[in-house]
């Protein structure tokens, strides 16, 4: 690829500190600190897991309406390869002086079809040509062309990890414009349009931090209290296409130490990815730099096949399964307790511990619940939990305490306990390739997408736990 327009060895920020995640206390004031609880330890796994909207990416494009549609089997040979992420690139030649036809539109539902049957997520952006020289489209058809997408998007936003703005200039970069559209004024037409067509609660990403600066008026990041709302600062994430290959990244930065910062802060509650391009004036980032820069600014997706000349390099000097394993977010098991023995009604106290390795954090919401299954007949019962994976951030360990009560109907015996992390969308939520695997040996569940927790509870007539009178109860399945 081509690409728009110093570098520092900056070090990553550590964040260390604990986060009471589940704390659902409302059982009648009863004090359960003594409560007899068994412990659990974990084993870490190397493994390079395939998980949801992380990690390296495949690249496709194509003619929409015209040629170049996927089929299901090529997808599910990427993730059989490793990939959970499908960049697909979706350009418009045929239409920059018209609307879209239903063909056309129709084409792009089939194509996300073919990605929901195959198990993966798209980052998605529009483009109306892939070369310098050749025309983009004037704003007013950018803008009808969005408002004929808003309702195909709303309906397969469950796979569209994350849009790129796209749709002005060459690439969809927003630079090499035909119709005058370089400017803050056609930027922020096609920001609102963006928004406005993609559901609440997910993102746009723009190429430069300029971009969403320009936009918001504002050059501060975004702040906890800030993120996962509906505010246009917090659905605006960054993109970088050509990530440590200039002194400014082609134009990425203005002031790469302060921009850097902010996007380092940025982060942390949105999304960053893109992909490396051939140095120009320094040389190719080493294992060290890439490592370094990558946890420093929170990147979740790269580019698996450009730039090959830097990946090959990760490759010999040996750190890409490394990068792998941490790209995104890797959530780690170290400790757990529990009440072994639990009457109907009454009080199952649960308290584990989980660590991100990863660079970044999940950026899209997601579930998680408790599962309890019956060990005789498989019946299961689940609890949602009052927790944000979102929010178990890079290199942190959070407390996840949990407290609920059992039925007061539930069957008596044994009941082994599960953690499952699933997409919230009810299109892939009972899809165990859209669920999150936990860096554990011997965790991972891959018919259900649960995670084991080594923990079994036994369901008795004994009152061994306090009786439970709060909202935060187990229920059948």
């Amino acid at each position: 690829m081509k690409k728009l327009f110093n570098l520092l060895g900056v070090g990553s920020l550590l964040f260390l500190g604990v986060a009471c995640a589940s704390c659902d206390k409302a059982n009648g004031g009863t004090d359960t600190s003594n409560l007899p609880m068994e412990q659990v330890s974990y084993d870490e796994s190397s493994e390079i897991i395939v998980n949801p909207e992380r990690g390296f990416y495949k690249a496709s494009s194509c003619e929409m309406g015209v040629s170049g549609a996927l089929n299901v089997s090529t997808l599910e040979g990427y993730r059989e390869d490793g990939y959970s992420l499908v960049f697909r690139y979706f350009y418009l030649k045929t239409f920059r002086d018209k609307p879209l036809t239903d063909e056309a539109l129709q084409f792009f539902d089939k194509d996300m079809a073919a990605m929901r049957e195959a198990g993966v997520k798209c980052v998605l952006r529009f483009a109306y040509t892939s070369a310098e020289n050749e025309p983009d489209a004037p704003l007013s058809i950018i803008e009808t062309h969005i408002d004929q997408l808003k309702p195909y998007i709303a309906k397969n936003a469950d796979v569209i990890a994350v849009w790129q703005a796209g749709f002005i200039g060459s690439w969809g970069e927003w630079y090499y414009t035909t119709n005058n559209l370089y400017n803050p004024t056609a930027r922020k037409a096609v920001l609102d349009k963006l928004l406005e067509a993609l559901p609440e609660g997910r993102v746009v990403q723009v190429r430069t931090p300029q971009y969403k600066q320009e936009y918001l008026n504002r050059t501060t990041p975004i702040q906890a209290a800030e993120a996962y709302t509906l505010s246009k600062a917090a659905r605006i994430g960054h993109h970088n296409d050509c990530f440590m290959a200039s002194a400014d990244d082609y134009g990425t930065y203005q002031n790469r130490t302060e921009d850097q910062k902010y996007l380092s802060q940025e982060g942390l509650y949105l999304p960053m990815g893109g992909e490396t391009c051939p140095p120009q004036g320094i040389s190719p980032a080493d294992c060290d730099r890439a490592q370094e820069e990558m946890r420093h600014l929170r990147w979740s997706y790269l580019n698996s096949d450009y730039y090959k000349g830097v990946n090959d390099r990760w490759i010999s000097q040996g750190c890409m399964d490394d990068i792998k394993r941490e790209m995104g977010y890797r959530f780690v098991l170290t400790t757990g307790e529990y009440t072994t023995n639990v009457t109907p009604g009454h009080l199952l106290k649960v308290v584990l511990k989980v660590r991100n390795d990863g660079y970044a954090a999940p950026f899209n919401p997601r579930d998680i619940e408790l599962v309890l299954r019956n060990v005789a007949d498989g019946t299961e019962y689940v609890l949602p939990l009052d927790s944000d994976p979102r929010k178990w951030k890079p290199e942190m360990e959070t407390t996840v305490d949990i407290e609920a009560g059992l039925p007061s109907d539930m069957p008596l015996g044994d009941y082994d306990i599960y953690l499952n992390l699933p997409d919230p969308m009810e299109t892939l939520r009972n899809n165990p390739d859209y669920s999150i695997q936990l860096a554990n040996k011997d965790v991972w569940e891959a018919e259900t997408g649960y995670n084991y927790l080594s923990m079994r509870i036994n369901v008795t007539a004994d009152e061994m736990t306090p009786s439970y009178t709060g909202e935060s109860v187990f229920a059948k399945k």
